[in-house]
């Protein structure tokens, strides 16, 4: 179909899903009954479909069908709120579950802390949820020195909190770097989306007050879950 219908189908499902947000109650109607009402192929549909997903309007879940996004969630990476704090303090309802525990080499945690190639670390993977929704794949790589007995007494709880509750570490320095990315089939696969599906890659080297080395964070995020806030006081 001609480029100009496209376009209007895509004007014309963001009119219907506001208008039937809440009759939906989050859960767009099937593809076929979608194009049905359309009189459209469903190559068509879900190019229309595939547009809105981009703008974060709407998301797939595998198996399960279209879903109107929840609103997206405020996040400063540079604070040391933990997850659940500032999930709740958002009035949504955060979760984790911990995939993995294991202690091993990593390459790139030990050159964004400077340490030597082969230094193992203690890693956790863990999925987050906002509102039971999928949102977070991470892995957090802690030098073993740092928490002896972590992988012991790990149940899923704040780790920046544990580190500085249970060892006295203060995290005073880090290192942010932030790219958009297709999430990789691993990274998909904990978040029930597709591979490929658009995601944000947040990296963190993290230091204490003496510029020791303490631990590396990797964050795959749904595209459409979180709106990157910073602020910033004082002058420059």
């Amino acid at each position: 179909m001609p480029d100009a219908y496209y376009l209007q189908l895509t004007e014309q499902l963001r009119y219907l899903i506001t208008q039937h947000a809440a009759e939906w109650e989050g859960k767009l109607p099937s593809e076929r009954a979608l194009a049905e009402r359309f009189s459209t192929t469903r190559v068509t549909l879900r190019q229309a479909l595939a547009q809105l997903e981009g703008e974060g309007l709407i998301h797939r879940s595998n198996r399960r069908g279209w879903f109107i996004s929840p609103a997206r969630l405020m996040y400063d990476p540079t604070r040391d709120a933990g997850f659940n704090d500032y999930v709740r303090a958002q009035g949504r309802q955060p979760r984790t579950a911990v995939l993995k525990l294991e202690t091993r080499p990593h390459l790139p945690a030990a050159r964004a802390l400077g340490l030597a190639d082969n230094q193992p670390f203690h890693h956790i993977r863990r999925r987050r949820y906002v509102d039971d929704r999928a949102v977070l794949a991470e892995s957090l790589w802690v030098v073993p020195e740092c928490a002896p007995e972590l992988l012991t007494i790990y149940t899923g709880q704040s780790l920046w909190g544990l580190l500085r509750e249970r060892w006295g570490h203060h995290l005073a320095n880090r290192s942010i770097h932030m790219v958009s990315e297709a999430l990789s089939p691993m990274d998909a696969e904990e978040l029930f989306v597709a591979p490929g599906t658009a995601g944000l890659n947040i990296c963190r080297a993290i230091l204490d007050e003496q510029r020791c080395p303490i631990e590396y964070d990797e964050e795959h995020w749904l595209h459409d879950s979180l709106c990157i806030c910073v602020e910033l006081s004082g002058q420059q």
